[in-house]
């Protein structure tokens, strides 16, 4: 057998993995997905929450049907593929033009990070493999035919792909967030001795505060977050009651990435609305959003950051819970 089929072969088992696996991401989290719309600014050509409900559905579905659809019948579904993946490569190319970060689920739980132009080339490498696909089809070629047409050597260059691109997942996947993570537990208010860094927010009234500035006169809990991303938004609704909750041991700010999304917040007070000039803030830690820090009102960092919806409310009932601990010892 030739080395063009075998190549054939193994761009067809590549998209159907990808397919299958990006499928059952995103079943598994369907919040995810949906929220990945509203971050994306996705064109409502058919409403966002049947489009998020179908999404994984339609992969999974290109992705067997890749699988076993007979010569001479693989071209309208490749097709189908080429058509997705542009409308993946053109709406994260779209989202690079956003005046905020965007980050995105684009394989459910297991993919979410901000978009950047790492995310568009991917996408343009699946397209072409994609435009390959069409090419395979047009030639006559099948998945279920080509297994069958291999020989001894094409076997071993199938079985070479496979663990080249399982020891890929397993490099790629296994490295783990460089990140700073929460302190918990007693050591929660004992902050750790690394001074504030300097970064810089804008209030609603046009005031210019540095971050040490701000924790001076308390302890300040930042909240990191995008308008258009949906676990912001929850977060976001939430910051009235833990500023109600954490006054006036902590204060509470949500950072937002310029002054009109600031203006524009209507989930909590205004009040607690900043602005970070150039995102300086989130570039200062790192996050993406939602995400959170705690700056000790003895200018050095008590905790974070950390980031992530569920992660964020887990780090604040942590801030809580020491807070009454130590409320109950003093009194």
């Amino acid at each position: 057998m030739s080395s063009a089929p075998v190549a054939a072969l193994i761009v067809v088992l590549t998209l159907a993995a990808v397919l299958l696996t990006s499928g059952v991401a995103k079943l598994r989290d369907p919040r995810a997905t949906r929220d990945a719309f509203d971050a994306l600014k996705v064109p409502t050509v058919v409403a966002p929450d049947v489009s998020a409900r179908a999404l994984p559905w339609v992969e999974i579905a290109l992705a067997i049907l890749l699988l076993v659809t007979p010569a001479g019948w693989l071209f309208p579904v490749s097709a189908v593929l080429v058509l997705l993946m542009l409308a993946y490569t053109g709406i994260v190319a779209r989202a690079l033009g956003f005046d905020e970060p965007v980050a995105c689920s684009c394989f459910g739980s297991l993919g979410r990070h901000e978009i950047d132009r790492t995310t568009l080339a991917r996408n343009v490498l699946l397209t072409a493999l994609a435009a390959a696909v069409v090419w395979f089809a047009l030639d006559g070629g099948s998945t279920p035919s080509a297994l069958a047409d291999l020989d001894g050597a094409g076997w071993w260059a199938l079985a070479a792909a496979t663990a080249a691109a399982a020891v890929a997942v397993m490099v790629t996947g296994g490295a783990s967030s460089a990140g700073r993570s929460p302190v918990g537990g007693d050591e929660l208010l004992d902050y750790e001795r690394q001074p504030i860094p300097y970064g810089v927010v804008t209030h609603h009234d046009g005031r210019a505060s540095t971050l040490s500035e701000l924790a001076r006169t308390q302890a300040r809990l930042l909240v990191v977050l995008n308008p258009s991303c949906g676990p912001c938004v929850r977060t976001a609704e939430k910051l009235d009651g833990w500023a109600a909750q954490l006054t006036p041991a902590v204060g509470v700010l949500a950072v937002y990435p310029d002054e009109h999304s600031a203006l524009a917040a209507g989930e909590h007070a205004p009040e607690l609305a900043v602005s970070e000039p150039e995102l300086n803030v989130r570039r200062l830690f790192s996050v993406g959003t939602p995400a959170a820090v705690l700056l000790g009102a003895d200018g050095f960092l008590a905790g974070g950051p950390v980031g992530g919806e569920d992660a964020v409310a887990e780090f604040v009932a942590e801030v809580l819970q020491e807070l009454v601990t130590h409320q109950g010892a003093d009194g």
